[in-house]
């Protein structure tokens, strides 16, 4: 399994608290951190940003993402 056998809201928040400790972290080295694929990882990432719960900053063809302090409403 992608996730490790990891559910995707337990999943989803172990990314929220990296993000709030470290942030500025790209695909690689959160997929690196959690021990899961890259392509994953960034469709997760992207979830997340649609509904407002992590940021980016596109730096060459990477995305650095962060954390947001609340979802939007």
């Amino acid at each position: 399994m992608i996730t490790n056998g990891t559910d995707k809201t337990a999943f989803t928040h172990k990314v929220k608290k990296i993000l709030t400790k470290e942030p500025g972290l790209s695909v690689k080295e959160l997929s690196d951190r959690l021990s899961t694929n890259r392509q994953f990882m960034a469709g997760m990432l992207k979830a997340l940003e649609e509904r407002g719960e992590v940021t980016y900053r596109q730096v060459g063809p990477a995305r650095i993402y962060y954390a947001t302090n609340s979802p939007k409403e």
